[in-house]
C-alpha cells in the first residue's frame, strides 16, 4: 500500500490517534472504564498463585493463620481478576459497536468530501477504499486489541517474576510455550493460503449455486435441462474444495502437534527438577503448586498474545488505509468558493473540454465546444458509447475535466462551490437507485430540506406523472417500498422509473435538469410522452433560465427540444433544432431515417 501511505512526519501519533484515541473521542467514559478493567484484572487474575504457595506451605507448618491468609488472598485476587475482565469483556462489544459507528460516520464524510467519482474508476483507490469498509470492525477492535496486548504483557511478566523466585531456569518452560503459539501461526497461514487458493472455486460454487435455487434462473433452467449437469459440477468442484481443505488441515494439525510435543518435553522437565530439587528442601510444596498453576496457563497466555499481535497488526494496515484517505480526501476537496447564480442569464458553455478516464488512454470527450443556452430544453443524442454519460457527469461536477473549461454564465465551474452548484442540480439516470425506504423517503431524497413537506411531495410526484401509482400503494406515500423488509410492496420496472422521476422533480428552482436516459427500458411512444411532459415543466422554468438536458440513443423522442446535439465518438458532430438537422441531411437525418423505418417495420 506504498502508494496510499500518508506522509512519514507525525505518522506513529497519527496512527496512535486512529488506534485509541478514536475510542476515546467515540465513547470516553466506556474507553477509560474497559481499559482499567483490563489492566487490574489481568494482575489480579495472574497474581492469585502467590495465595496457593501461602495455603500450601501453611498447611504443611500446621499454621493456621497462614492457611487462612491464602485462601483469603486466592479469594480476593481470583475473584478480583475475574470480576473485572468479565466486565471488561461485557462491555467491549458495545465499546466496539460505538467505535465501528464512529469509523463509518467518518468514512462516509471523507468519501463525500471527495466532490467526484475518480476514486470509483480507479482499481487501485477503490480496493483501498473496499478493503477499509471490509476490515472497519476489526478496525474498531483496535483499542481492546491494544489492551490485550497490555493485559497479557502484565500477565507475561508477572508470571516470569514469581517462576524465577522459585528457580532462575524454570523460566526455560514458559519460553518453550511460545512453540504451541508459532506451529499455530503456522497452521493459521497454510488455512489462510488455502482458503486464498480456493477463493476462485468457492466463488464459482456460490455462484453456481445462486444460479441453481434462484427464482429468476428457474425458467431457463428447467426449459434447457441443465439443472442436473449444474449439480454435477457443483459437486466435482465442492470435493475438490473438500480435498484441499483436508490436506491444509493435516498439514496444519501436524504443525499444531509439533508444537505441543516440544512444549510438554519442556513442562515435564522443569516439573521434574522442581520436585528433585523439593526433596533437597530447596523448594517449598506450595512453591510447586504455584509454579504448576503458572505454568499451566503461561502457554495460553503467549498464544493469546500471538493472535492478539496478528489481529492489531491487521488493524493498524487498515488505520493507514484510513489516514491515506485523509490525506487523499483533502488533497482532493475542491477550492471552488464562488456560490452558484440565483439563475442563469446566459447559459452553461464547455470550452475545447476533453476528457479521459483515470487509468486509461483511451479520450472520451476530445476538445468539445458547446453552448447550452439559459431557459432551452437541449436534448443530447448519439450512439452508446458517444459520451453522452460522461458529459453529463462533467456538467453536474462528477468529474474535472482533463481539458478545457465548463462555464457556468461564464464563471468556470471549478470556481464555484461545488455543493452550491450540486443544490441547483437534479438528474435521474438511466441506472437510478431502487430505494428500498417508504415511498415518501424514497421521492423526498431528490431534496433533503423538503422531504417532510407533503406539498413539495405531491407536487413531484404529480409532475412525474406518478399520482396513479401513488394511489395504488396500499398506504400512499408510507408504503415500504422493496423486498428487504417485511411487509414491503414490490415495484415493477415502470413504477421504480416513476419513483426515480418524481424523486428528481422535488428541487423546486433548479438551474440544470438532466434525465440521462432514465426511461430507456420503455418504448419509444412512452419515452416520448415522458419526454414532451418534461418540455412543458421546463417551459415553466424558462423565466429562471432553467435547462432542461435529456439525453437519448432515440432521435425520434427528442424532436421537440429547441436544440439538439448530436455525439459521435466523443465529438460534437451536429447541432441544432429538428428541422435544422433534417434539413441539412448530415449524420441526425441518417440515423433519424434509420430508427423511423425501424419503428415502421417492427409496427408492420
Amino acid at each position: 500500500m506504498s502508494d496510499f501511505e500518508p506522509a512519514r512526519p507525525r505518522l506513529r501519533r497519527r496512527l496512535f490517534g486512529v488506534l485509541v484515541g478514536s475510542g476515546f473521542r467515540a465513547a470516553p467514559g466506556m474507553m477509560t472504564a474497559s481499559i482499567l478493567m483490563s489492566l487490574l484484572g489481568a494482575a489480579a487474575a495472574v497474581s492469585y498463585p502467590i495465595g496457593y504457595r501461602i495455603l500450601v506451605d501453611g498447611a504443611l507448618a500446621h499454621d493456621a493463620a497462614r492457611v487462612v491468609a491464602g485462601v483469603v488472598v486466592v479469594a480476593l485476587l481470583f475473584g478480583l481478576g475475574w470480576l473485572l475482565q468479565i466486565l471488561a469483556v461485557a462491555q467491549g462489544s458495545p465499546l466496539v459497536d460505538v467505535i465501528n459507528v464512529y469509523h463509518g460516520e467518518r468514512i462516509v464524510v471523507l468519501l463525500n468530501e471527495v466532490p467526484g467519482l475518480e476514486h470509483f474508476e480507479n482499481p487501485e483507490v477503490l480496493r483501498e477504499v473496499e478493503q477499509l469498509r471490509d476490515g472497519r470492525r476489526g478496525l474498531a477492535a483496535a483499542p481492546r486489541q491494544l489492551t490485550g496486548m497490555v493485559s497479557n504483557a502484565i500477565r507475561i511478566g508477572t508470571t516470569a517474576v514469581l517462576l524465577a523466585t522459585v528457580y532462575l531456569p524454570v523460566l526455560l518452560v514458559p519460553a518453550a510455550a511460545a512453540a504451541p503459539a508459532l506451529a499455530a501461526r503456522r497452521a493459521s497461514k497454510i488455512a489462510k493460503q488455502n482458503e486464498t487458493d480456493l477463493a476462485a472455486d468457492r466463488r464459482l460454487l456460490g455462484e453456481l449455486f445462486a444460479i441453481a435455487t434462484c427464482a429468476d434462473t428457474a425458467k431457463e433452467l428447467r426449459t434447457y435441462g441443465v439443472a442436473d449437469g449444474l449439480a454435477a459440477r457443483h459437486h466435482r468442484i465442492g470435493e475438490a474444495v473438500r480435498a484441499s481443505s483436508v490436506r491444509a488441515a493435516l498439514r496444519g494439525a501436524a504443525w499444531e502437534a509439533a508444537g505441543w510435543l516440544f512444549y510438554a518435553a519442556f513442562f515435564i522437565a522443569g516439573i521434574v527438577v522442581l520436585v528433585l530439587r523439593a526433596t533437597h528442601g530447596q523448594v517449598s510444596p506450595g512453591q510447586i503448586v504455584m509454579v504448576v498453576s503458572l505454568l499451566r496457563r503461561v502457554q495460553t497466555q503467549l498464544s493469546t498474545a500471538s493472535d492478539t499481535a496478528g489481529s492489531l497488526a491487521m488493524s493498524i494496515r487498515n488505520a493507514r488505509r484510513l489516514l491515506w484517505l485523509e490525506d487523499y480526501a483533502r488533497e482532493q476537496r475542491p477550492t471552488g468558493t464562488l456560490p452558484a447564480p440565483e439563475t442563469l442569464t446566459d447559459g452553461i458553455r464547455l470550452d475545447r473540454t476533453t476528457f479521459t478516464y483515470p487509468g486509461s488512454d483511451k479520450t472520451v470527450l476530445e476538445e468539445v465546444t458547446l453552448s447550452l443556452p439559459a431557459g432551452s430544453t437541449v436534448a443530447l443524442v448519439g450512439e452508446n458509447g458517444a459520451g453522452k454519460t460522461t458529459l453529463v457527469k462533467l456538467l453536474t461536477g462528477m468529474y474535472t475535466p482533463s481539458g478545457g473549461r465548463v462555464l457556468v454564465d461564464g464563471t468556470d465551474l471549478a470556481e464555484l462551490n461545488l455543493s452550491t452548484w450540486r443544490g441547483r442540480v437534479t438528474a435521474t439516470f438511466q441506472d437510478f437507485v431502487r430505494f428500498q425506504t417508504p415511498a415518501r423517503q424514497a421521492v423526498g431524497l431528490g431534496d433533503l430540506p423538503r422531504m417532510d413537506d407533503p406539498r413539495a411531495l405531491a407536487a413531484a410526484v404529480e409532475r412525474a406523472e406518478a399520482t396513479q401509482l401513488v394511489a395504488q400503494l396500499p398506504a400512499g406515500l408510507d408504503t415500504q417500498l422493496g423486498r428487504a423488509f417485511t411487509g414491503g410492496r414490490e415495484l415493477s420496472g415502470g413504477q421504480w422509473q416513476r419513483v426515480a422521476l418524481a424523486r428528481g422533480q422535488m428541487r423546486e428552482r433548479p438551474l440544470l435538469t438532466v434525465l440521462d436516459e432514465p426511461t430507456a427500458a420503455l418504448d419509444a411512444l412512452t419515452e416520448a410522452a415522458v419526454f414532451d411532459r418534461h418540455v412543458r415543466i421546463a417551459a415553466e422554468r424558462r423565466d429562471q433560465g432553467s435547462i432542461t438536458l435529456f439525453v437519448s440513443h432515440r432521435f425520434s423522442t427528442v424532436r421537440a427540444a429547441d436544440l439538439i446535439v448530436v455525439l459521435d465518438g466523443g465529438r460534437v458532430v451536429e447541432t441544432g433544432s429538428h428541422e435544422e438537422l433534417m434539413a441539412a441531411g448530415g449524420h441526425y437525418a441518417q440515423l433519424y431515417t434509420l430508427q423511423a423505418q425501424a419503428y415502421l417495420d417492427d409496427a408492420k
